[in-house]
């Protein structure tokens, strides 16, 4: 099947998904969302893991321009959508790898960090900026960002909304490896992990992450909820305007 915002390709037993919204820096819409759930839940049975990440930019967050209009109960569901896919990827029964590459930025970053394994680029940019838009992070910045860096760390990241380098990234453990070739890395791991039993691998990850998602579901929909309030203000609104006003001047 072809699909609009990602690239399919199945390899060596392991299904790449390809994001391909490179001129929007990979940023995500709920199409692109429901083309990539779709993928990995028509994979063929020879694949036993799944590889995600983009060739340019891994994703620089959610598309913005979607926020201009919005009202509070539309930017509830659309962060609804991205934690649907935090966690696809986390009850998945196949383990899946992220490899990132160029800007992992908001929401790209959040859904990064629900995949088993993150493989970063040794150039890659890191961060959670939505503050200077007025809004929170909507798909696990909140919830899943401080089981992963520690709650310091992840107040200093969604506080600041200051970028960080590769190399803080991983200080932080918000990456695992860093790689100077993150997918041929992420393909070589896919491959000693497609040679384990298959039972084991899938018990593996699921009794991981019933010792340490407690309650997440809830926790993801509070958060989402949260950035539908605060997408309702003036100072978001305009925040967000001065955005999309800069871009298109250049």
């Amino acid at each position: 099947m072809d699909y609009n915002n990602i690239e399919v390709v199945e390899e060596d037993g392991t299904c790449i998904i390809y994001f391909k919204r490179e001129k929007h820096m990979n940023t995500v819409t709920e199409e692109m969302v429901d083309e990539i759930i779709h993928a990995m839940n028509n994979v063929s049975n020879n694949c036993r893991s799944v590889i995600i990440g983009g060739r340019g930019n891994f994703s620089a967050g959610a598309d913005v321009s979607q926020f201009q209009d919005i009202d509070t109960a539309g930017a509830y569901n659309f962060h609804l959508k991205l934690n649907e896919l935090a966690l696809f990827f986390r009850n998945y029964r196949k383990p899946v790898i992220s490899f990132l590459n160029g800007y992992v930025l908001g929401g790209g970053l959040e859904l990064s960090l629900s995949t088993d394994i993150r493989i970063c680029s040794e150039n890659a940019i890191l961060g959670q900026p939505e503050i200077n838009l007025g809004i929170n992070a909507g798909a696990g910045g909140n919830v899943i960002l401080p089981s992963v860096v520690g709650r310091n760390r992840a107040l200093y990241m969604i506080l600041t909304g200051e970028k960080l380098s590769a190399a803080q990234a991983y200080d932080f453990g918000l990456v695992d490896l860093l790689s100077d070739n993150p997918e041929m890395e992420a393909k070589r791991i896919a491959a000693l992990i497609n040679g384990m039993p298959v039972d084991t691998v899938t018990i593996a990850k699921r009794t991981v992450n019933n010792s340490t998602d407690n309650n997440l579901n809830m926790k993801l929909d509070y958060e989402a909820a949260l950035f539908g309030i605060l997408q309702s203000g003036n100072n978001t609104k305009e925040r967000i305007n001065k955005f999309m006003n800069k871009k298109k001047k250049k």
